[in-house]
């Protein structure tokens, strides 16, 4: 860990770095670089170092490599055939040289049916399953019973036996990737390596691998832990054991499995169950439901928000350059940080500031924070800003939908500075439960207070809300049942100095809408 600088407050640090300019006229990608750092009431930061380890796939020499025996101790199971030591995969699609494969059965599903002789060609080690093919020449440890449950048991194990360090569990309605993402990028200047969970591998077989995947050489491990139903975090807990607790916010998400947002607070709070002496939890002060949960005894309990007396607060949020950025300032223990982040979207703050409170916690201090988290870029598909090369900027927030990322995704769309119609392009949120139509209508409500020039509507559950509310009468308003079939009618209604939103459930497949608007062809391109 580096060592604290001595505090010097006779003066501004500043550190300028390349400011971003507007938009150009057709790129293919939004280039992000780096806003100025002003660090306000505080000491010199050293340089972050760049050890972040996002996955370990990627860094060969720090790969997670199981042993034969380690395999067979995790699971219970009986070594049939020696292998020798590699990684883990449940995916033949995916497979690479020199790693177990981890046949999964499911209802609807049995990877054992994929295991051909063909794998051992691909490099695969070894199978760790019920069964294998006629002819496999390769390792078998042999597991009975349910594939998944076994899966798990290898998790717990790794927690327990080949990780000591901190573990960050990261739960919430939404937001957690990105916060996740911006953890692990904050703590860079610590020196020791980062590991966080690849995309969003937030259920249990996600998490599952996830801890199996932690390299030897980690320092810090960032997980985010999903849930749809009671139950499911209380088992994702169990299995990680974070030393840190994270709650971000409740809203209404997978509702269908819930009678009211008191029922998905208390699942989400499932995470500060079985804690254990030193863990700490951190939690959205600004968050009624999140400050509603019981702290169990003796845990440490750290706020962020912009709440007085938040251990760290937000002070500012604002967007900047066109609504392409967000300016921070941060305070923590009377010390102030003031930082820009180069992209959209002013939710992103309240993540930086949640992720500052557990950053601080492992030892970063304050200017460190803002001076890593000037570098965040938006995660694929959560508001990710891009330009087409026909000049149409989009907004693609297509990994998933509820009530409250939509509203925040139509403000984004709103603060983004624009030459010509602003376009909201939703599909249907779903697993909302008896929360369906009332959900659905609010946003519509939100779009026609916004002033949103046009709305491209896909689904069967927008419609009804929209009939409901009779909008197709009052706002410019396009529907299909769809996402293939909403596109060329939204696509003619486009103009080169537009800015359009997308956003979905995954279920809807909003990535169709997105690929036809990148590949439009404009008559008369904007210069």
């Amino acid at each position: 860990m580096n060592a604290t600088p001595s505090p010097s407050f006779s003066h501004t640090v500043r550190r300028v770095l390349p400011k971003p300019t507007h938009f150009p006229p057709r790129p293919h990608k939004l280039l992000t670089s780096h806003f100025s750092i002003r660090v306000l009431v505080t000491q010199n930061a050293p340089k972050p170092a760049n050890f972040c380890l996002r996955n370990a796939q990627h860094d060969p020499g720090n790969l997670p490599l199981w042993t034969a025996t380690e395999i067979a101790e995790a699971v219970n199971g009986r070594i049939v055939k020696w292998g020798t030591p590699g990684t883990i995969s449940t995916d033949t699609r995916a497979l690479v040289p020199n790693q177990w494969f981890f046949a999964i059965a499911g209802e609807n599903f049995d990877a054992h049916d994929f295991i051909t002789p063909e794998l051992s060609g691909k490099g695969c080690v070894g199978v760790i399953g019920n069964r294998v093919c006629e002819n496999w020449n390769k390792g078998f440890i042999e597991i009975s019973g349910d594939t998944v449950n076994s899966l798990v048991k290898m998790a717990t194990y790794a927690r327990r036996h080949r990780f000591h360090g901190a573990l960050v569990g990261v739960t919430g309605s939404v937001g957690k990737t990105t916060t996740k993402s911006m953890i692990a990028l904050a703590i860079e200047s610590l020196g020791n390596r980062v590991y966080q969970s690849p995309g969003n591998w937030n259920n249990r077989i996600g998490v599952a691998l996830s801890l199996i995947g932690i390299p030897r050489n980690a320092g810090s491990v960032i997980l985010e832990m999903g849930m749809s139903a009671k139950g499911e975090i209380l088992e994702l807990a169990r299995m990680a054991r974070p030393s840190i607790r994270v709650i971000l916010n409740v809203g209404p998400s997978h509702l269908e499995n819930f009678a009211s947002l008191a029922e998905v607070a208390v699942a989400k709070g499932e995470i500060l169950e079985e804690v254990e002496p030193g863990d700490v939890c951190v939690l959205n002060a600004d968050d009624p439901l999140v400050m509603s949960l019981p702290i169990p005894y003796g845990i440490k309990k750290v706020l962020f928000g912009r709440r007085e007396g938040c251990d760290v607060r937000l002070i500012v949020a604002e967007s900047v350059d066109g609504g392409l950025g967000v300016r921070v300032v941060l305070e923590k223990n009377r010390e102030k940080v003031e930082f820009l982040i180069c992209s959209p979207g002013l939710h992103l703050a309240t993540n930086a500031c949640a992720a500052a409170a557990v950053a601080t916690l492992l030892g970063a201090s304050l200017p460190q924070v803002g001076m890593c988290l000037s570098r965040f870029c938006a995660v694929r598909m959560r508001s990710e800003l891009e330009v087409a090369k026909n000049g149409i900027k989009i907004v693609n927030d297509i990994y998933n939908a509820n009530p409250v990322s939509t509203k925040a995704a139509i403000d984004l769309l709103k603060s983004i500075e624009c030459c010509g119609k602003r376009v909201s392009v939703l599909g249907d949120m779903l697993e909302l439960g008896s929360f369906e139509m009332e959900s659905h209508e609010m946003i519509l409500n939100h779009c026609y207070d916004s002033r949103i020039d046009l709305v491209g509507l896909v689904g069967k559950r927008y419609f009804a809300a929209a009939e409901n509310l009779n909008l197709f009468d009052k706002i410019n308003t396009v529907h299909a049942p769809d996402a293939a079939t909403l596109a060329p009618e939204i696509v003619k209604r486009l103009d080169c100095t537009d800015v359009v939103l997308v956003k979905g459930s995954r279920a809807m497949k909003m990535e169709r809408i997105v690929d036809v608007i990148k590949a439009m062809n404009m008559l008369s391109p904007c210069l």
